[in-house]
């Protein structure tokens, strides 16, 4: 590996809280090697890595930081491979999706029976609820973001998001460069976020991300896809009318065509349901409205289809732990 390979340049280097820094071009071999398993097991999850045979020493960098409710890595480092194997997964289980960008050298991905070679800004998905591998073919550097599986939920549908997983999204044109180049920006600069940034920015990452898989990964079928397309529609109509409190599944129904039964049945599809999904966008728009405006919580409860005041702020208690005015507070 030589000094000058490139770096995601920072403008800020000093870490923040929660903030994972370590390079291991001073240690020696054997603590080089034991130390990147162990950093790579606590930033990500368990996994086991594999040496190419008759490397000695190992130089790598890592920076992690939490972004909102994702956590953003830069990682440059020489070849070498992890694996997370189903025995790892039984005894550290978790169902976070890694997104790997490669933004120099080449690495590959694999995952369910797919494999994805990146490069130049290309990126792809693996999934810590299943095996995978991903290799380091060259020295390289890559952005790893961590997020929930459940932030793209409400935006991706479940079989379409299983299908993106180990495919590789080329940063050379469309939705793909974009999510590519939103996402570099982001890793490149350690900007100080108030919470209301921190909100508005992990929600045009999803969006962005979300945006990328469902115009690269197709439905499997034309059923399939018909349903997603139905999807949207009834969605579509729900955040219309978000602020009626007096507007009704029933009411969805009879608008879009469509009976209450199949309703419930597409959001079963994408692992939700319509009462789930809606007070999910209803939460989010709140910790916008009250990140962002100055508006009192009694209008943000109408403004969000709440009948009064106490029991949007019961709700929003029960969702996000505190109350709306203290959250507000913690922001500010």
């Amino acid at each position: 590996m030589t000094d000058s390979a490139p770096f995601v340049d920072r403008e800020r280097t000093d870490p923040e809280p929660a903030t994972v820094a370590l390079s291991t071009r001073d240690l020696t071999s054997t603590e080089q090697r034991a130390l990147w398993s162990q950093t790579l097991d606590s930033t990500y999850c368990e996994m086991a890595v594999d040496w190419p045979s008759g490397s000695d020493g190992f130089a790598a960098d890592i920076v992690a930081r939490p972004v909102g409710s994702i956590s953003v890595s830069v990682v440059r480092a020489d070849p070498h491979t992890v694996v997370r194997t189903p025995s790892m997964i039984e005894s550290d289980p978790g169902d976070d999706l890694l997104l790997c960008l490669i933004t120099q050298g080449t690495a590959t991905i694999a995952q369910s029976g797919r494999s994805g070679v990146l490069c130049e800004g290309a990126f792809g998905f693996v999934d810590s609820a299943q095996p995978f591998v991903v290799r380091g073919e060259t020295t390289f550097e890559q952005i790893v973001v961590r997020l929930g599986r459940d932030l793209l939920a409400p935006q991706v549908a479940e079989n379409r998001l299983d299908n993106s997983l180990g495919q590789r999204f080329s940063a050379e044109k469309g939705i793909d460069r974009v999510a590519s180049n939103l996402l570099v920006d982001l890793a490149s600069h350690d900007d100080d976020f108030t919470a209301g940034d921190l909100t508005a920015v992990t929600s045009a990452v999803l969006d962005v991300v979300a945006a990328a898989v469902n115009t690269r990964v197709p439905a499997a079928t034309l059923i399939e896809r018909a349903h997603d397309a139905d999807l949207r529609v009834v969605q579509q109509v729900m955040v219309r009318e978000i602020s009626n409190p007096d507007h009704r599944l029933t009411d969805v129904a009879g608008e879009v065509g469509m009976s209450v039964r199949y309703i419930h049945k597409l959001f079963s599809a994408a692992g939700t349901t319509p009462r789930t999904w809606l007070y999910a966008r209803r939460f989010d728009r709140a910790r916008s409205l009250l990140l962002q405006t100055d508006l009192p919580v009694a209008d943000i409860a109408e403004q969000l289809g709440f009948r009064d005041v106490s029991h949007f702020s019961r709700a929003f208690s029960k969702h996000f732990g505190t109350s709306p005015g203290r959250y507000r507070t913690a922001g500010s």
